[in-house]
Formats: C-alpha cells, structure tokens, sequence
C-alpha cells in the first residue's frame, strides 16, 4: 500500500497519536478530536461551532464529545454570568486522556445552534400582605392545653355528679323501704285512726326512726354514747305500736325542760324495749298503794 506524503511546511498539525491508537475510542470520535486538536487554541469551541465545519450535524458532533468526555480527552463546564444566567461552555481539550477527570453531563439538545439561553423574567411572586398572627405557638398550644383541662374537668364534674346522684338515689330508695318497714312494724294506719289528734307525733318519730336505720356512718349517738349502726337499727326495726305509744306518753308527762328534743327522743325509742314494762309496772305498784 503507497501513502503519499507532503511536505510540512505549511497548513500541518502536529499531535500526538495516542488517540489514534485508543481502541476505547470510536472512528467518529478518534476524528473530532483530531479536528478539534488542528484549531487555534483561541477558537470558540461549542456544538455549534464545530457542526458548522463539518458534515455532521449538531445531534452527530454531541455523541463523539461526550465520548471523549467519557474517556478523558474532554472537560466542558458550564459557567454563569454575573447575573446568574447561564453562560458559554468552556471547552478543555487533552491530547491524551486525564484520570479522574469531573463528568460533567451537559444537555444536548436537538437542536443546539438554535436554542438560546431563557431570557424571559421569572415570576415575581408577591407577598401575601395579610397580618401574621401575633399569636405565639406556645400561646396557642396553652389555651388548647386550657381548653382540653376545661373539657375534661367538666367531663369529670358531670361524672361525679352522675355518680352522686346515683348515690343518692340509691340512699333514698332504701331509706324507704325501712321506712315502709317500720310503719309496718308500729302498724302506722291503726295508730293514725286511733289517734288522729298524734298523727303528726308519730310521723315525726317514723322519720327520726328512718334517719337512725339508714345512717352512713359505723357509729349512731345515743345517750351520750357512741352506739354501732346495725345495733340500732336492729333495735328500731323491733318497735311496735306499744313503744311508740310509750314513748309519746313520756314525753307529755315529763316536766322538765328539754333542751335537746332530738337526743332525748331518739333515746327514749333506743331504751322503749327495755325500760316499757319496767315504767309500767312501777305505775301499777304505785296505784295498788293507793298513790
């Protein structure tokens, strides 16, 4: 095979032949960068630029330049102007290829000597002119604390007032049903027809009767002495007609001056099973004596 050669005196570009050898390299690739290594070193290389020295078009000159860009032989970067638009790429071109060079992927588009950088302005986009809230977060998060404290206060008062008024209901309910007992027990309706002028006595000591029966406490005064519930109200629920009329006649025939109605009366029904046949059998023994 001849090779005819020319003298190099003129119009001749000296290279290396490194990348002529890179078997990495593609033909296309091995022959842009051969073109590009020819131009002055002040030339303005761009996608451009070079498709407009050659055949190729802008689309066939981007696939060799990354190429080379991915072996080494190739850096571009993009700068910016002062302004901060885009700006011109810088093109850094090496006749053997450099390690560990940064890659950069730049966007090619289709049509790359046609587009230019956006000029257009962007959106200015206007503050919103209402008032911030004065209201500091940890404002906020204490009356939504208060808020929540209020809600469950009246969830608990409404509970307990619930609770109470069952408690109450509860208590009245069986303060009834002893009252019923006990009006049994004196047979009520017999001594309210007997003696209607007492009635109004004897509902006095069924409801006194009904407390002392029904009392939440462990202990009922009595006399001066701390008497258990039960013990009383075992007592009371044995009245019957004969206590009560008792004890109503002691108190129209006592002289003294009582100072403490209730006492006295809860004490006379307490002691009624106890001190009734004594009363009456000393009254018998006094009118056999003949007074």
């Amino acid at each position: 095979m001849a090779v005819f050669r020319i003298e190099k005196n003129k119009n001749y570009t000296t290279m290396s032949n490194y990348h002529l050898r890179d078997r990495r390299l593609s033909l296309k690739a091995k022959g842009l960068l051969s073109l590009i290594l020819s131009l002055p070193d002040g030339w303005d290389y761009s996608v451009r630029g070079l498709a407009s020295i050659c055949k190729e078009s802008p689309d066939g000159i981007a696939t060799p330049l990354k190429e080379l860009e991915k072996f080494g032989y190739l850096f571009r970067e993009q700068t910016r102007c002062s302004n901060g638009r885009l700006g011109k790429v810088e093109y850094v071109i090496y006749e053997q290829p450099q390690d560990n060079l940064p890659q950069q992927e730049l966007p090619c588009p289709e049509k790359p000597y046609t587009v230019k950088p956006d000029t257009v302005k962007p959106d200015t986009v206007i503050p919103l002119t209402e008032r911030p809230c004065t209201e500091t977060p940890a404002q906020i998060n204490k009356e939504e604390i208060n808020t929540e404290k209020e809600i469950t206060d009246k969830n608990n008062y409404q509970s307990n007032q619930s609770g109470k008024k069952a408690d109450a209901d509860k208590m009245m309910m069986e303060r009834n049903l002893f009252k019923n007992q006990i009006k049994k027990n004196i047979s009520y309706g017999t001594l309210a027809e007997e003696s209607p002028a007492a009635a109004e006595e004897v509902d006095e000591l069924v409801e006194l009767m009904s407390d002392a029966v029904c009392v939440n406490e462990p202990f009922v005064r009595v006399g001066g002495s701390e008497i258990p519930t039960e013990v009383v109200r075992e007592r009371f629920l044995r009245l019957n007609s004969e206590h009560i009329i008792y004890v109503m006649g002691c108190l129209k025939e006592g002289s003294g001056k009582i100072h403490n109605i209730h006492q006295y009366l809860l004490t006379a029904l307490y002691n009624a099973p106890v001190t009734m046949n004594h009363y009456y059998t000393a009254e018998v023994n006094h009118d056999l004596r003949g007074g």
